[in-house]
């Protein structure tokens, strides 16, 4: 398959999440027909204040799935690393009427959600282990190769 053709699929993708995470539900049987549980998937990031929409759609996304039962992983690197430093107070907001993000991490992190920071990317940004949020961590090579192979769906932001 083509590179653009994956990417216009990977857009479609991303466009038809978007729509379903604003669109109001009609049917309340639609969330009880979906089951992610054991599924296993990892949302990636690599923006901060960089792209704020990014960074809110990555985060929105991952609780999304995170709320129909997977087990969702945010790997975090370049400029993504900064969402998962403790300094971070994450005061940001994305439209009239969106929580910041310092609430959807806090979802995230709350329902048990992982966060793992590129090892590389977090020694150029001067991050450690001991300044990052709840549920983050910087990953180690056998880790990331791991959460990569084991992962049923992958999101890129």
């Amino acid at each position: 398959m083509s590179l653009s053709k994956q990417w216009f699929r990977t857009g479609l993708v991303a466009i038809s999440l978007v729509l379903a995470s604003v669109a109001p539900s009609t049917n309340a049987e639609e969330k009880s027909n979906v089951d992610g549980s054991g599924q296993k998937v990892v949302v990636h990031l690599s923006h901060f204040t960089d792209d704020l929409h990014r960074c809110f759609m990555a985060v929105k996304v991952a609780n999304l799935m995170q709320d129909y039962g997977a087990d969702v992983t945010l790997f975090v690197d370049l400029e993504g690393v900064r969402i998962a430093e403790r300094k971070q107070e994450l005061k940001f907001n994305w439209g009239p009427d969106s929580p910041s993000l310092a609430e959807l991490y806090e979802k995230f992190a709350d329902g048990g959600g992982k966060v793992l920071v590129c090892p590389h990317c977090a020694k150029s940004a001067h991050v450690t282990d001991p300044g990052l949020k709840r549920n983050a961590q910087i990953a180690t090579l056998p880790m990331l190769g791991k959460m990569l192979i084991e992962a049923d769906k992958v999101m890129d932001y």
